[in-house]
Parts: structure tokens; C-alpha cells; sequence
């Protein structure tokens, strides 16, 4: 899981290795990107947010938005861009980033762990070699916006609950939800079984039209488990991902 909450490292002196800049201000920003990345942040508008905010510039600064970009033409990151439609307009693009094997021995040559990014854990434990480029990218898109608003977030958590396979969890202030990312109508045993395992049906849809489409679809599923739905939606978290904080945009409980 990843949050926002962590200490940046210390930046040691540019190596000599090809695609690298010898100005400071140049390694600076290759190197928190680099760092990011093998945290396991995957979503390049994510990682060029966070980079912003370190050294106090725009995330669509010229000079930041050319970082990725010039690491992959090194070699040292492999991008890909997978689109969604959430907006009646078109659809919208995400690209996801992870390191190469050249680019794993460079951070650990600058002394730093590295770990599989989310774009990779959606690949091994949810696509296992069938594409799903539309899902993933509603997944990775739901955990940007969840921590957005200050919750920790992962992808596939592992779950040792039979035939129950979430696609995120969330935790925040002591609440914890695992959660399932919808790009259509599900099979009504996925609700039953998520609110057998933690009585709770929490969801998110691509719109707010489709997000009240599947809490009434979970609705048996709650009041035969007695539990609460809640539920969100991409086009709203991303229509207020500057201003608003709330990750859950509908609760229904259960009533007796």
C-alpha cells in the first residue's frame, strides 16, 4: 500500500551513467522520479504530482514534464498509455511507468530498495497475461484519487477469503475497505461475497449514473448480509480531485 505520508531520501551525487544530468536541478528531479517509481507509484500524472510538490514547481512545468519522457529514452523506463472512458467528451488517457532492468541496477546502485510498481502487481495478479489495459487503468485511477484525499491505497490485496478478489484497499482514521473497481454490471455472488468478508459493499463506478446503477445491483446482497453500501465514482473524483476530499460519495445503510 502507498500514501503520501513518507521522507523523501537523500539525493546522492549524480552517477556517471548515460541519460543522467550532471546539473543539480536536472538530477534532482530524475532522481525523486526514479525514486517514486520503485516505491511502487505507477501513474506518471501521480509521480510528476508528488515531484511538484518536493521541489515546488507546477506539475505540468516544462522541465518536470520532460523528466519520464528522457528516462524512458535512456532506457531506464518502460511506459505505456491505456485510456478509460469516463467522460461523455472521449476517452481519458493514463500512462503508467515502471523501471527497466537497467533502471532497477541504477536505483540500487544509488543505494534504494526497490519494489514492484502497482502497474506491475495489476499485470502478475489480475491480468496474469490476458490484457486488461481498461480495468487497470480504472484501478490505478482509483487509488490516485483515494490518496488524493489522504487515504494509504493498494492494488490486489491479498485476501485469504475464498472466491472474494478485491482490486484496491483503502484505510484511513481507523476505517478500512476493500473495494471493487467497475467498468460495468456485476455477477450479484461478487457483492454477496464481499459483504460475507468484511460487511461491508464498498464500490466505485466510472460515473455517478453507473455508481447508483450497482449499489441498487448490491442492494440484495446488503440486506441479506445486513450490511452498508458505499459507493464512489472516477468522473467525480476526478472533476473535484483540486478541491474536494470526500472518497466515498454515497453511503446506503442497511435498514432492518
Amino acid at each position: 500500500m502507498l500514501s503520501y505520508d513518507f521522507d523523501y531520501p537523500t539525493i546522492p551525487s549524480a552517477p556517471n551513467y548515460q541519460g543522467i544530468s550532471r546539473r543539480k536541478d536536472r538530477w534532482q528531479r530524475q532522481a525523486i522520479t526514479l525514486w517514486l517509481i520503485a516505491q511502487g507509484f505507477s501513474l506518471r500524472a501521480e509521480v510528476q504530482k508528488i515531484v511538484a510538490r518536493y521541489i515546488g514547481t507546477n506539475p505540468k512545468n516544462g522541465a518536470l514534464m520532460r523528466v519520464i519522457p528522457g528516462l524512458k529514452d535512456t532506457d531506464l523506463l518502460k511506459t505505456k498509455t491505456l485510456a478509460l472512458r469516463i467522460f461523455s467528451g472521449g476517452r481519458t488517457q493514463f500512462t503508467v511507468v515502471c523501471l527497466t532492468d537497467k533502471g532497477r541496477e541504477l536505483v540500487q546502485e544509488l543505494g534504494w530498495q526497490t519494489h514492484e510498481t502497482e502497474w506491475e502487481r495489476m499485470q502478475r495478479l489480475h491480468e496474469k497475461g490476458n490484457y486488461q489495459g481498461k480495468h487497470t487503468a480504472a484501478v490505478l485511477a482509483f487509488v490516485y484519487q483515494a490518496r488524493l484525499r489522504g487515504w494509504t491505497a493498494g492494488v490486489m490485496p491479498e485476501v485469504d477469503a475464498g472466491r472474494f478478489f478485491p482490486d484496491a484497499v483503502v484505510e484511513k482514521g481507523g476505517e478500512s475497505y476493500y473495494v471493487e473497481v467497475e467498468l460495468d454490471d456485476q455477477k450479484l455472488s461478487k457483492w454477496h461475497n464481499m459483504a460475507r468478508h468484511q460487511g461491508v459493499i464498498a464500490l466505485c463506478a466510472r460515473t455517478p449514473d453507473h455508481r447508483r446503477l450497482l449499489l441498487d445491483e448490491a442492494k440484495s446482497a446488503a440486506e441479506t448480509n445486513k450490511c452498508t453500501r458505499l459507493g464512489t465514482d472516477l468522473r467525480t473524483l476526478f472533476e473535484h480531485s483540486q478541491g474536494g476530499n470526500l472518497l466515498w460519495l454515497e453511503k446506503k445503510e442497511n435498514i432492518s
